[in-house]
């Protein structure tokens, strides 16, 4: 394998400071393990010159960040190196295709499914950026094929809901399925047993039938007897308006000021992470507000939400510039 010229820099991110080193392996413990293997790394791979990120470890609660040409390769050493350290390393199938959530409402026997939406977990925009608990969501998905929502019920939802019967555990409530459309079908990313944040927010605006008998009809369990659920036409998109410095450690207490939307606009903001520090409104959270907006169809929704963001303002608030944005293009 190729090597680089000793005195070539390597460029090296430990707790968001870079240091340079020559290309091997640094003997310095003043530096974590985790960044003298990635200078052992650089020497056997090379320096190409022109620097990508090529991975990311856990040393001890610190990220280091190596900036290679041959990602996959100094990926690969990296994600090896991880697992020698750990006493269990689970392998998981690659899920290609995007991520869906389909809640479902299930009495313990019968389950009802409601809209199927999309969310945006990374926190910058182009799926850049750290995991989050979710900076946006959508409904309608104007490119999920057909007829969606009847096989997931058939394939993942109602299997699950007869299994757990079986077992004398029925279930009753709200079942989130975590979805993959991958090129072999459907595949289950996770389930939870509660709502999904950022979702339901996008997936309760559209619905019409009361949310309260619904979830009565769960209860008592008689969801097989209830008409098929109503749903307002059109879109809806919710942008979340967060903290600085979520979501490793977003900042509280910001006093947060907000104005009238212009007029017309459909929407509205919903609380998060905000409290009441005497009469003032402040940051209480990372995820802090959420800008909902609806239209009759995505692009009208999208512009909702965003000028419904724009009315809120407080220090470091930020916030994702791309929900929906590929979705409205094909609505």
């Amino acid at each position: 394998m190729p090597a680089t010229e000793a005195d070539e820099p390597i460029r090296v991110l430990v707790d968001q400071r870079i240091f340079c080193m020559p290309a091997k392996i640094i003997l310095d413990t003043s530096l974590s393990t985790g960044a003298r293997l990635i200078a052992a790394l650089w020497n056997l791979y090379g320096y190409g010159g022109e620097e990508r990120a090529a991975g990311v470890i856990s040393d001890h609660h610190q990220l280091i960040r190596a900036f290679a040409s041959r990602d996959a390769d100094v990926a690969a050493c990296l994600a090896m190196a991880h697992a020698a350290s750990c006493g269990r390393v689970v392998i998981e199938e690659y899920l290609d295709g995007p991520e869906v959530s389909l809640f479902a409402v299930a009495d313990g026997r019968t389950a009802v499914p409601l809209l199927a939406a999309q969310d945006f977990k990374r926190a910058h925009d182009g799926d850049e950026g750290p995991n989050t608990g979710g900076m946006g969501a959508y409904v309608p998905l104007p490119w999920a094929p057909d007829g969606l929502s009847g096989e997931v019920m058939a394939t993942v939802v109602q299997p699950a809901i007869d299994e757990l019967a079986r077992r004398g555990t029925p279930y009753r409530g709200l079942l989130y399925a975590g979805l993959a459309l991958t090129a072999k079908g459907v595949k289950v990313v996770e389930f939870n047993a509660r709502f999904g944040d950022p979702e339901t927010q996008v997936v309760l605006d559209r619905l019409a039938t009361p949310l309260a008998g619904l979830l009565l009809g769960s209860a008592v369990g008689d969801l097989g007897t209830m008409p098929p659920l109503s749903w307002h036409k059109g879109a809806v998109v919710t942008v979340v308006i967060a903290a600085a410095g979520y979501p490793d450690s977003p900042v509280r207490g910001d006093v947060i000021t907000i104005k009238e939307p212009p007029s017309g606009t459909s929407g509205y903001l919903l609380h998060a992470g905000t409290a009441l520090n005497g009469a003032d409104l402040v940051t209480a959270g990372g995820r802090v507000l959420n800008a909902v907006g609806s239209g009759p169809d995505l692009a009208a929704a999208r512009a909702a939400a965003y000028a419904i963001a724009e009315c809120a303002e407080f220090r470091g608030g930020w916030y994702r510039r791309d929900i929906a944005e590929r979705a409205s293009a094909v609505s």
